[in-house]
């Protein structure tokens, strides 16, 4: 563990083994669940596959904008209805387009400025075609993996662990379940634990999971979080779940630190 004087942000960068086509929402709502406990959150689109319009932001200057110094960070930040902020990395064409050395130091800096204005930061993010994140700042940040039970994405999810493991060297990486019951995800989380364990000897961490819930779709279809319009569904208990362990981590982390100083 690297000691720090202060706390450095929380950057959470969330990549999915299975069809990306809910990631936005799967996304809002954690982040609506974490302001639920008094936390600030910025979302950060940094993918290839999910859109952005799930997210409203398709006409917002990305950050990569900001460094070229065609748009301002201010205009580079949406602030949703919900309370969370939401930004976006770069634009879908630019993602596996390399940059000259200058530009990356430059966007990176403007990501860390704009990352430690927020207590946690969701990164909706794909691997690049060298099988690692865009920024040094996510490389360096905690990586869930998000699948389901199906087995495609099951192995998918080992494959994302193997390429970035090949990277980075061994690391640990946080698992979410979806569409599954906790008994469900529990048996997947062992399943793929063991198997990392084994032959990449890498530690996983369960951070839990979320049900198939049609609460889901109709908070989405009346422009709301499930916690907002149904707060005693399955799935707001899911999220609060995972939104109290990501908080959970946070304070440990600045306990730990502050017992250095």
């Amino acid at each position: 563990r690297r000691l720090m004087a202060t706390p450095k942000p929380r950057v959470v960068s969330i990549i999915s083994a299975s069809s990306t086509q809910h990631q936005p929402r799967m996304l809002t709502n954690l982040a609506a669940s974490i302001l639920n406990q008094d936390l600030n959150v910025l979302i950060v689109h940094a993918s290839q596959e999910s859109s952005e319009s799930g997210y409203g932001i398709h006409q917002l200057p990305a950050l990569l904008n900001v460094a070229y110094e065609e748009s301002s960070l201010q205009d580079a930040i949406q602030h949703a209805n919900h309370g969370y902020a939401l930004s976006k990395l770069m634009q879908k064409h630019h993602m596996n387009m390399p940059l000259d050395n200058d530009t990356h130091h430059q966007l990176n800096l403007i990501f860390d400025d704009l990352a430690r204005q927020y207590e946690i930061v969701l990164v909706d993010a794909t691997l690049n075609k060298d099988h690692l994140l865009p920024l040094t700042t996510l490389n360096d940040g905690e990586i869930l993996i998000q699948l389901t039970r199906h087995p495609e994405s099951i192995k998918h999810a080992y494959t994302l662990i193997k390429q970035i493991c090949s990277q980075l060297g061994r690391r640990s990486f946080g698992i979410i379940v979806e569409d599954a019951t906790d008994n469900q995800a529990q048996i997947v989380f062992r399943n793929i634990s063991q198997v990392a364990r084994r032959f990449m000897q890498i530690e996983l961490e369960y951070f839990g999971a979320i049900p198939a819930d049609d609460h889901l779709s109709r908070a989405a279809k009346i422009g709301r979080s499930v916690i907002d319009a149904f707060p005693l569904a399955n799935a707001s208990a899911a999220f609060m779940q995972i939104a109290r362990r990501l908080d959970y981590k946070h304070d440990y982390d600045t306990d730990n630190q502050a017992s250095f100083v």
